[in-house]
Parts: C-alpha cells; structure tokens; sequence
C-alpha cells in the first residue's frame, strides 16, 4: 500500500506522463499508490474532468507495462460507472480499457475480466461491450 495519500495533483502528473508517453513516470505513481488510493481521488474533481479522466485511462492502458497489477486497471475503469458514468459510450470505454490492458499482458485473473464484462454488458449503455469482449484474447465471453 502507499504510504501517502494520493492528492488531485498526483492524478494529474499521472495523466501528463501519460499524455507525455512516460512510462517511468507513470509506474512510478502507480507503485507510490494503491489501487484504493486512485479510486479514493476526488469523485467531484473526476466528475468535472470526466472526458480527461477517460482519455487518460485509455492511454494508460496502452503504456503500464505488465508489472502493474491487472486489480490497479479494474480500480481505474471502475470510474467509468462512478464518476465518469455520464460520459458517452463509458460502459463500452471500460470494457475497451480492461480488454486493451488485458490483450497487452493478461497478467490477471481471467475471470475477473469475463465477471467484469459480463457486468459492463449487464448496464443499459454496454451497447457494444459483447462485440468488444470478443476480441480478448485467451477468453471464452458467453453470454
């Protein structure tokens, strides 16, 4: 766990190394804070930087390398059904966030990925969540 308590500027140097490509950067935040502590980050402030927010998770997918827990990615996309729920397609952006992390590494529980997509295609706006779990690789998505 952290030792510290991740503060809103943590959250945004995370988003500039992630705008920036850095790689260094970003895991070096991801390994100062908990999974927890990215989640506990200002609801409000994720509300009002919502489109921010998800650009910086699907860009954070592409660039984490495997070392990073697949538990800190499903904490990130979490806020697709929290604060970032209002934003358009964000059921269908956390379904691709999980599966593009996954198809990089599928260093987690794949399980956990098909409970987590089966929940995603569950929501009313998981428009295109089936379609998009069909392109993880080394899983069997049934409805």
């Amino acid at each position: 766990m952290g030792e510290l308590l991740m503060e809103i500027s943590d959250f945004e140097a995370a988003i500039e190394a992630a705008q920036n490509n850095d790689e260094a950067k970003l895991v070096s935040l991801f390994n100062q804070f908990s999974a927890e502590e990215w989640a506990d980050v200002s609801y409000d402030w994720k509300y009002e930087n919502r489109q921010k927010v998800s650009d910086f998770i699907q860009e954070a997918v592409k660039i984490l390398p495997a070392s990073v827990e697949f538990e800190r990615i499903q904490y990130l996309v979490s806020e697709y059904v929290l604060a970032l729920v209002y934003l358009p397609g964000s059921i269908d952006l956390a379904a691709t966030a999980l599966v593009t992390f996954w198809n990089r590494h599928q260093n987690g529980n794949p399980n956990d990925l098909i409970e987590d997509l089966k929940d995603f295609e569950e929501h009313p706006d998981g428009d295109r969540v089936a379609e998009i779990a069909a392109t993880a690789k080394g899983i069997d998505f049934q409805k």
